[in-house]
């Protein structure tokens, strides 16, 4: 399970990202450096890119 949080975003903040991710067998934290709540807005190539890049590897 991939748990993303933008680096300024309030809520996850990046810290409780991380804890969540460790909830989970293959949890994996990612935090989008700038971003906010919404990192898809703040940088979609970035965003796009860490995404389909986790399910790549789950193949």
């Amino acid at each position: 399970m991939l748990v993303l949080a933008g680096e300024l975003d309030g809520g996850p903040c990046p810290g409780l990202a991380r804890r969540a991710a460790e909830v989970f067998e293959a949890g994996e934290p990612a935090v989008q450096p700038g971003a906010g709540h919404y990192p898809w807005l703040d940088d979609p190539d970035w965003f796009v890119g860490r995404v389909s890049g986790f399910f790549r590897a789950e193949d």
